[in-house]
């Protein structure tokens, strides 16, 4: 059977049950294109989803098609297939281009499989309807209870090389057995300069070279041997969140986008449009030296602790008064671990537009103080152009 692979955020060989799926059968051809997510993207984003496709093909020894066109737009133009497959998304534009090849496939007579593998907990196993997904991050993790994570046992290839999910893996193998880092994440993950700080996996979770499942196995067998503690249970914990924004994007759709969210402001405040103040907070310019290292860090290696970008996107709301989703925007452009539902979802819950209502205003100055308290990731990054 000649069968297509349609790769989008799900740029690896483990915990991945649409790649096992193709690789029985007879013929086929892995499909990698653009999406209108990925039209903004930075260069370094870029050059990592580059090097994450490169190794996926060094990893299954088959090449992979690249296009600069949508699929329906490949799809036309070439003899079809008689199967496609994919994996699901959560977001908007995602799950428009999910629809499109639907119907392309119900009119060309070819038959299509969705896999749910996204996400920790699969949607299939929610204790309830996505239309009546608790509203609050708390009450969704207290509705799960004991939640059920399906993972798979088949492994696609040992081998390793630069880039995607063979640095994914190296990172993993790093963070939990090499320096333990993972013991103390709870205590950590503010910390806003060293490496082990936090663990650093979102760039390759965005990508789909690292699967929630497979840190969640790799999770249970580091605490089976050397113990659980409040800093596993917090990483966790935060996996849960990544779900939470997931299906949270795909309920709400269109509104995590716009500036009205998903309910009016319970403590309602100032909005103003000035773009050349907009432009010093881009440009880390603001005369607020923790924000300004924060904004210069984030465009010079297209990262940002998440320290910092609670503290950034707060002063850009409250301080400057600008649109919250003038920084939403932002960050899509420059962040390396950008993903749609989990920045717009954070945006959105950190405006008061979302599921808290709370104006989340920081004292930058205190913040500072606290997390930086002797000046040295200011000094790193204010000396930077």
């Amino acid at each position: 059977m000649k069968t297509l692979y349609w790769l989008r955020s799900d740029l690896r060989t483990l915990e991945n049950q649409a790649l096992e799926v193709f690789l029985k059968q007879s013929q086929g051809e892995l499909v990698y294109a653009e999406t209108k997510s990925s039209w903004g993207w930075s260069i370094p984003k870029r050059k990592l989803r580059d090097g994450a496709l490169l190794d996926l093909e060094v990893r299954l020894k088959k090449k992979i098609i690249r296009l600069e066109t949508t699929l329906i737009d490949y799809l036309k133009s070439t003899p079809a297939p008689e199967l496609i497959l994919w994996t699901k998304e959560s977001a908007l534009w995602e799950r428009q281009e999910e629809e499109e090849v639907k119907k392309w496939c119900q009119t060309a007579g070819v038959k299509f499989e969705e896999f749910d593998q996204h996400t920790l907990v699969a949607e299939a196993d929610l204790p309830f309807a996505l239309e009546s997904m608790p509203f609050v991050f708390t009450d969704f993790k207290n509705k799960l209870g004991k939640f059920s994570v399906h993972t798979s046992s088949e492994v696609i290839s040992d081998e390793f090389s630069a880039g995607g999910e063979s640095e994914a893996l190296k990172r993993l193998r790093t963070y939990f057995w090499e320096t333990k880092a993972v013991s103390h994440y709870k205590e950590t993950r503010n910390g806003m300069i060293e490496l082990n700080d936090s663990s650093k996996l979102s760039p390759w979770l965005a990508l789909g070279c690292l699967s929630p499942r497979s840190i969640y196995q790799e999770l249970l067998r580091f605490e089976a041997e050397l113990g659980r503690n409040p800093s596993t249970e917090h990483l966790v914990y935060e996996l849960l969140w990544r779900d939470y924004f997931k299906f949270f994007s795909k309920k709400y759709s269109a509104q995590i986008f716009i500036e009205s969210g998903v309910r009016p402001l319970v403590f309602p405040r100032e909005t103003i449009r000035d773009h050349a103040l907009f432009m010093k907070w881009c440009e880390g310019k603001t005369g607020e030296d923790f924000v300004d290292a924060n904004m210069r860090e984030l465009n010079l290696t297209g990262w940002m602790s998440n320290r910092g970008r609670q503290n950034v996107a707060s002063f850009l709301m409250h301080d400057l008064k600008l649109p919250w989703t003038w920084g939403a925007r932002y960050f899509e452009e420059k962040l390396i671990d950008y993903d749609p539902d989990l920045n717009w979802g954070n945006w959105l819950y950190f405006s008061g537009y979302g599921s808290d209502p709370r104006s989340r205003k920081f004292n930058i100055k205190s913040q500072a103080e606290t997390y930086d308290p002797a000046g040295e990731y200011r000094r790193k990054w204010l000396d930077k152009v």
